[in-house]
């Protein structure tokens, strides 16, 4: 299984077949994050940077969207640990734990709060992604990290 390096990736929900998106590309404070159909667009493209010593047992990233190219101008994060609220974008650090499921797909652990909450797209009706609780095999829960690029040093 690849663990992600630093780059900038689409990440695809692999039971919904959804795309992890920034709503409308807008990254205002509480914007919601959703699940939507490839479209190839910015709204679709995340900066992923390890937090840890490459070769480290720990699998700690910082997930932060790639709106307007500043490879990573802010964050999504949950309101609560409650599932019914809605993940959204926010200028405040969010880290998850990738915890690999088979096949290059990963859970999306949350790190702050409860250690048993996941990123999630729990309804095919309402593509809101939200937290929930981990359920062992289940799709909606899985992410699959698709390399867009490399990230490009400060200044260029």
């Amino acid at each position: 299984m690849s663990f992600p390096n630093d780059g900038v990736y689409t990440i695809r929900n692999t039971g919904r077949d959804l795309m992890l998106d920034l709503t409308g590309n807008n990254p205002a404070e509480g914007n919601q994050i959703q699940g939507f159909a490839r479209n190839g667009t910015v709204a679709q493209q995340w900066v992923i940077k390890r937090q840890n010593e490459p070769g480290s047992a720990n699998k700690t990233v910082s997930i932060q969207s790639n709106n307007e190219g500043n490879n990573g101008n802010g964050c999504f994060a949950a309101a609560s640990e409650d599932s019914e609220e809605p993940v959204v974008y926010t200028r405040q650090a969010f880290l998850v734990d990738l915890v690999g499921c088979g096949d290059n797909n990963f859970t999306m652990c949350f790190t702050l709060g409860k250690k048993n909450l996941v990123l999630s797209i729990p309804s095919a009706k309402n593509s809101a992604v939200k937290l929930e609780n981990c359920t062992a095999g289940s799709s909606r829960q899985h992410w699959e990290f698709i390399r867009v690029s490399g990230l490009q040093p400060i200044g260029n």
